[in-house]
């Protein structure tokens, strides 16, 4: 009897990923069309998203009663927060895109920070790219070129929400090449606490200065 309770627990602990996946993959999808239907100011939706998020953290906190999060040295705190102010920068960016242009040209162009982690790293860190990824970059960023231009010369007024999604991508960007050394160091949960933190800190901070 015990043994099949067991087997049952198993095959349904093996399905929750792609439980998870799916749930995942239905948020992702739906997030822009809710953010188009909702009148609030994209500042205070994405600076809610944020809070929420990090609270779904604060459990972790109570593990081991915060002694990882004390661990973390003051110099690592430092690149978190700047991490998280360049993931705060990328939802305001974002959200404010889908308001102001085509939901389509706003996904693609917030979500090609793959692309941009590419030439930044290339650029900037020195990182070399094989002949696929240099073959897919430049196939997606005449893509790039292409959305912004069909923008430009049939709906201008959508101009200005491309240039908000493609700010929203860079930053994504640099938040994804900052994440990628902090993670190695730092266990997820701590890591996703912190840096959701302080991007939400610092869009509830634009949010205020701004009086909206």
């Amino acid at each position: 009897m015990f043994t099949g309770v067991i087997a049952m627990v198993d095959r349904v602990d093996s399905r929750l990923p792609y439980f998870a996946l799916v749930i995942g993959m239905i948020a992702i999808s739906t997030s822009a069309i809710l953010i188009r239907l909702s009148n609030s100011d994209p500042l205070v939706i994405g600076s809610y998203r944020q809070s929420f998020a990090t609270l779904l953290f604060v459990p972790f906190l109570f593990k081991d009663r915060g002694g990882e999060l004390l661990s973390i040295p003051r110099s690592k705190i430092m690149e978190m927060a700047v991490t998280g102010i360049l993931l705060g920068g990328h939802f305001g960016f974002f959200i404010s895109s889908v308001k102001a242009t085509s939901i389509a040209a706003s996904v693609l162009l917030g979500t090609c920070h793959i692309v941009y982690v590419a030439i930044i790293g290339w650029l900037i860190l020195g990182e070399r790219l094989n002949q696929k990824a240099i073959y897919g970059t430049i196939v997606a960023l005449f893509g790039i070129v292409v959305l912004f231009w069909g923008d430009l010369v049939e709906d201008p007024g959508n101009f200005q929400g491309n240039i908000l999604a493609f700010i929203s991508g860079i930053l994504a960007g640099l938040y994804y090449l900052g994440g990628r050394r902090l993670r190695k160091e730092i266990s997820l949960p701590m890591y996703a606490l912190v840096v959701y933190f302080f991007s939400a800190l610092t869009m509830w901070s634009v949010v205020i200065v701004q009086d909206l």
